[in-house]
């Protein structure tokens, strides 16, 4: 994914070129597509009919890279939930 402080705030709204890339990250992957950050080896199947990114593998990261997909991705209006979790759990 583009950098984004991982520390951010859960207000802190990320660069509208974050978003952008976010948005035609998941634009060109196929339903049910996996995406996959290669610096922790975090891995999400794309559900776009809920607009949701669910974890496949975490990462070896003590899970950052999740939390900070999950942090920009709300701010596009998908969720960014392990397999079985509600939205906003």
């Amino acid at each position: 994914m583009v950098a984004f402080n991982r520390t951010a705030s859960d207000s802190e709204r990320p660069p509208e070129h974050i978003l952008e890339w976010c948005r035609q990250t998941v634009r060109v992957i196929a339903d049910g597509g996996v995406w996959g950050i290669p610096r922790s080896g975090t891995t999400f199947r794309v559900d776009h009919k809920n607009h949701k990114l669910i974890l496949v593998t975490p990462g070896c990261d003590d899970g950052g890279d999740f939390r900070a997909t999950k942090h920009v991705f709300k701010f596009i209006g998908w969720d960014v939930i392990k397999e079985n979790e509600p939205p906003d759990a």
